[in-house]
């Protein structure tokens, strides 16, 4: 995707102050908007006074985001609430944890933060966070999102979080390759899609071997991570039927069905599917959006050369992966109130239409229901969500992820048994999971 965006350094929004050059102008150039008081050799300058409350914001927003955060929703805001400015952070999200972490623990950063779901859990542990039912006007708030994406703020049975967006992917065809396998449809189950594979020998890209990437994948063919109450992962993910789905992914690797340049990033798969060089990728749904916005691109040609369709799942089991991003209100800001006053704004049905144009798909019930919703590109996404999962929210879930990556490679690159790999993986994140 790196051929498509060009990622910017951090981006620092603001509105200078210029209170010494408005008071050299009093003396200097009177009659200039400010007015000046002389008595003696003293001066007494008389302004409006300045009553702004600025907060700051860190988000990782890619460019055509930002764009309409910046442009669109801040100054929507501070219309509303003349009396608060807020400042714009743009960071990469390779290194936004680590840096966030630091600063934080040092007592200084960011009022607000647009954090990942899955990292939620763990700066709350961490005490870096603050409870935001701590708010008697929470209650309200909530009422207004889905119940689905309200869960993803929540850590031990408190708020910390309220859900900005949520997204999940979805399956993005080449129509040129369904035609030529004399398709009409895309396949609905992952059994489908790796028989027609098999069949044609057309690649699925699959995009790395990490959790985001892979698990779709193995839960989509069956597999479980750990039972409902995200407490116990043996007996679950190295059941049969996990044991089956990853048999089924090495399988494909071993063939070259899922290849080393697209897992390794080599090949552009977003190209590679309008190339006709992929039969399906999985993303989420800013790809029409991204595209659109790209010059050179005929959105309508795009959408002609590309079938998107809900991720296929066999019966019984999850599809996608739930992702989004929740506002924080972070322990150490001064601007408490201020903050929490941007935060439910951000929440209202206004924020999250404009933010829906950049391809964000809502949280609030209101501005989900826009007709914008159901359109072709957006729809398998909103069909995706009611057969998607959460990544366990648990504080060590970044533990889990690592172990989870390092141990699918061995197990699909075949330097590992595959029940031997998932029963030793199991039993540690067993223990991570009793610390939650």
């Amino acid at each position: 995707m790196s051929k498509f965006l060009n990622a910017l350094d951090g981006r620092l929004r603001c509105r200078p102050l210029a209170v010494l050059w408005l008071a050299l102008a009093a003396v200097l150039l009177p009659g200039c908007g400010a007015e000046s008081i002389i008595d003696g050799d003293e001066v007494e300058l008389v302004m409006e006074p300045e009553a702004s409350e600025v907060i700051t914001v860190w988000h990782t927003y890619s460019d055509v985001e930002m764009k309409v955060f910046e442009e669109e929703v801040i100054p929507a805001f501070e219309a509303e609430h003349p009396d608060i400015r807020v400042v714009s952070v743009k960071h990469l999200y390779e290194y936004f944890k680590g840096s966030l972490i630091a600063e934080t623990t040092s007592g200084t950063g960011p009022d607000i933060v647009r954090m990942d779901i899955a990292w939620l859990p763990e700066f709350a542990k961490l005490g870096l966070i603050y409870p935001i039912d701590a708010y008697p006007e929470l209650p309200r708030v909530t009422k207004l999102l889905l119940e689905s994406a309200l869960e993803s703020g929540k850590y031990e049975g408190r708020y910390y979080g309220l859900p900005l967006n949520i997204n999940t992917k979805a399956a993005i065809y080449s129509r040129e390759l369904l035609r030529r396998a004399g398709l009409e449809k895309p396949p609905e189950t992952m059994d489908e899609l790796v028989a027609l594979s098999e069949r044609t020998g057309y690649r699925i890209g699959v995009n790395g071997i990490n959790t985001w990437a892979v698990l779709p994948y193995f839960i989509g063919l069956g597999g479980q991570l750990t039972n409902k109450d995200y407490t116990k992962a043996s007996g679950y993910l190295d059941s049969p039927a996990s044991v089956g789905a990853v048999h089924t992914l090495r399988r494909l690797v071993e063939s070259d069905l899922v290849s080393d340049d697209v897992l390794s990033g080599k090949l552009e798969r977003w190209q590679a599917v309008l190339d006709g060089k992929l039969l399906m990728m999985d993303e989420g749904p800013w790809y029409y959006t991204i595209l659109s916005n790209v010059e050179g691109y005929d959105y309508e040609k795009l959408q002609q050369d590309t079938v998107p369709a809900p991720f296929p799942h066999n019966p019984g089991a999850k599809g996608s992966i739930i992702g989004g991003e929740n506002l924080v209100l972070m322990e150490n800001s001064r601007h408490k109130q201020a903050a929490w006053t941007f935060m439910k704004w951000m929440a209202g049905a206004q924020a999250q239409r404009l933010m829906f144009k950049a391809g964000l798909l809502p949280t609030n019930a209101e501005a989900s229901e826009s007709e914008e919703t159901y359109s072709p590109t957006i729809r398998p996404y909103v069909e995706s969500l009611n057969a998607s999962f959460l990544r366990p929210p648990v504080a060590n879930w970044a533990k889990i992820d690592t172990a989870f990556n390092e141990m699918f490679e061995r197990m699909l690159r075949g330097r590992v048994p595959i029940e031997l790999g998932l029963e030793q993986l199991a039993k540690q994140i067993d223990e991570w999971l009793l610390n939650i």
